[in-house]
């Protein structure tokens, strides 16, 4: 099956991309800061190319989409890191508060980091023997509600540090997400505002070695804006099998639109396989893979998944792996009105 979808990936991908994605938006390439932020952190989600904005909530809900939280029985946790190659390491925590059975109370922290950098300059590029830090972390508080039984809304205030040698930049931004379920299938709608705040600019003061011997003087760029809009549907479900399918529109602000398309079966609701493919996305033309499995204690349930994804650039081929833990406690069921 899993051949199958991937041969009907490419030919599709491959097909319809002139037509459907004219170089748009493409032209707007790096002129946006910290898009550190735009990078996934939950395994599930890069496992299925990214497709995730509409998929059923889980502890990593807070960085996809804000109101998928409401879907989380209880408390829970997850953290999770990705390695790519030159030791550049993407962690992630966060913690969800089940205040009442609608709403969500959640806090993260999301950290870039690339390790001890060489500082190397035109008189030396093999590097001087010294070297500098560069670090990026974000700190986001969110708030999901469950607005009727298939209508439900978060929101995230974030902020953001960067640090990079002697230059230190400070952001503010927020994310504002829905989700609109129906009974068909498991069809579910999905919109997600991401990364929305004003300019960040770097400050700091460093004369390098030139010919010049200016100082330089960082300007204010963009945040990495993102709307993302979603659709995903369970068209397979009988006795322990079941196949999720999620196709989604990616517009950044600061690149061209791109297509995710993302797939995903269970067994028991217990095992796991996905996989994902990025249409007009150059970066990731290989499809992306992971697995997960769920083991349920007394204490609580657990979720160990893990993704593959090969990209053309400098940033390899990266592994990401998670954990989730959702506590078991007994649920006080509030009445939602239908809509």
């Amino acid at each position: 099956m899993f051949k199958n979808f991937i041969s009907i990936l490419f030919i599709f991908s491959y097909s319809t991309k002139a037509q459907l994605f004219p170089n748009l938006g493409g032209q707007r390439t790096g002129i946006s800061t910290l898009t550190f932020l735009k990078e996934d952190v939950s395994p599930r989600s890069i496992a299925m190319g990214g497709a995730t904005t509409t998929l059923k909530g889980d502890a990593y809900a807070a960085h996809w989409n804000p109101a998928g939280l409401t879907e989380i029985p209880n408390h829970s946790f997850a953290a999770s890191v990705r390695v790519f190659p030159a030791a550049i390491t993407h962690a992630f925590f966060a913690a969800n508060f089940k205040l009442r059975e609608t709403d969500v109370l959640a806090f993260s922290i999301n950290n870039f980091n690339l390790a001890n950098q060489e500082v190397r300059t035109e008189f030396q590029p093999q590097g001087t023997g010294q070297k500098f830090i560069a670090n990026n972390m974000a700190f986001t508080a969110t708030y999901a509600k469950a607005l009727t039984y298939k209508f439900s809304m978060g929101l995230s205030l974030r902020y953001i540090n960067e640090r990079m040698d002697m230059y230190t930049a400070h952001a503010v931004a927020a994310d504002l997400g829905f989700i609109y379920k129906t009974d068909f299938k498991d069809l579910r709608f999905g919109i997600f505002l991401q990364n929305f705040g004003p300019n960040s600019k770097a400050t700091g003061a460093y004369v390098p070695p030139s010919f010049a011997n200016k100082t330089f003087a960082p300007d204010a760029y963009s945040l990495p804006n993102v709307f993302k809009l979603g659709v995903a549907i369970v068209p397979f479900k009988k006795n322990n099998h079941s196949i999720t399918t999620a196709v989604e529109l990616h517009s950044p602000s600061d690149n061209a639109a791109n297509i995710r398309l993302g797939v995903e079966y269970s067994y028991m609701e217990m095992f796991f396989a996905r996989t994902g493919y990025m249409i007009n996305f150059n970066t990731y033309i290989i499809p992306t893979f992971g697995a997960g499995v769920k083991a349920n204690t007394k204490a609580g349930t657990f979720y160990i998944t893990y993704s593959f994804a090969t990209s053309r650039t400098f940033m390899g081929t990266n592994h990401g792996i998670g954990l989730e833990y959702i506590i078991n406690k007994p649920k006080q069921e509030t009445p939602l009105k239908d809509i």
